[in-house]
Formats: C-alpha cells, structure tokens, sequence
C-alpha cells in the first residue's frame, strides 16, 4: 500500500493484478466514458504493466477497496511534466457497486494530497465526455474548474460528443478544497 484513507487503499499494479484488471476492463458501458476504444490484448496489457513500472512521467495506482481487498478501480497522474508543475490526472472506479459512495471523492483527496503536498505540482487537468454528467458533476465537486470544450471531440456508439477540459490549481486546491473534502486518513 503506497496511500491509504479510512475505505480506501491506493498501491502500484502488479503482474498478478493484470488479469482481474482485464475483467472489469471489458465493460463497455463504463469503458465509453474513459475513451477505451480498443480491446486490450495480452501485449496491451504487457505494455501497460511495463508503462506503470516506470514513474519518469507517469504514476499509477489500483484503487482497492480496503474492507473486501478488491480492486475497484485505478487513479493516477500520467503526462507529468514537473519542468513547469503540470499532469494530467485520471480516476476510474470500474466496479459499478461502488459508484455513488465516495470511493471517488476519497480517491480524489489522496491523490490531489499527494500531488500537491509531496510532488509539488502546480496544476492537474482532466478531460470529461461530455455526456458523462455525473461525472462533470463529481469533479466539479472536488474542485475542479471548466475550461473549456473539444466540439465534437469525442466519439462513441456512432456519436460524437464534446470533451470537456477542467483544472485545478494548487492555490485553488488549498483554499477552497481542503474544506469541502471530509476523509480521515491514515498513515
């Protein structure tokens, strides 16, 4: 375990977590909300494996649910670029029972704690389907800011949708986020 709150533990992925990751992957009605197009292949996810075994621009971790030991989801920040402070910053919960609980928002505050308060980043920006309105809702709610949209910059199931860019700043994450989060972490 690398981060851990009261629900939530966040750790680097391992060889064995692949082909469980592989299963909740495969769920269409989630994936069209994180842009997967593609099937991931045995070599897809040696790739990934290998891309997360290297933190130069990218780290990564699985969301576990701490009380069942199962993995839930993944997070983490990938295009780092700590020349100017930036990342973008990714947060999935792929297991269905557990939207809507906080799993997400608990995420959220461990990896914005630790981008902010042990990477020293400056900004995160995350990119919303358009048609994800829970979603927009939930990273609004963190504090996350609109910035701007793609028309037309998504497509799926014969649609094109806008994709949404938001951000957050560490100067807006420590003054207005630190109150409207609730989670008590654990060392």
């Amino acid at each position: 375990m690398f981060l851990s709150s009261e629900r939530v533990e966040l750790r680097t992925v391992k060889k064995k977590d692949l082909e469980i990751l592989s299963e909740l992957v495969q769920k269409r009605d989630i994936e069209k909300l994180t842009g997967y197009v593609y099937p991931k292949t045995e070599k897809g996810w040696e790739k990934y494996y290998e891309g997360n075994q290297i933190t130069d621009n990218r780290i990564w971790f699985l969301i576990i649910d701490r009380k069942s030991g199962k993995i839930i989801g993944e997070t983490g920040f990938l295009r780092i670029f700590m020349p100017w402070r930036i990342s973008d910053f990714s947060l999935v919960i792929w297991d269905k029972e557990f939207w809507g609980n906080g799993y997400g928002k608990e995420t959220s505050k461990l990896m914005l704690d630790y981008g902010f308060n042990h990477l020293n980043l400056n900004r995160l920006s995350i990119g919303v389907v358009g048609f994800n309105e829970n979603g927009i809702k939930f990273w609004k709610g963190v504090g996350f800011v609109e910035e701007g949209k793609q028309i037309d910059g998504y497509f799926c199931n014969g649609e094109y949708s806008d994709f949404i860019m938001m951000y957050l700043l560490e100067k807006d994450y420590r003054y207005n986020l630190l109150s409207k989060l609730d989670v008590d972490f654990k060392e």
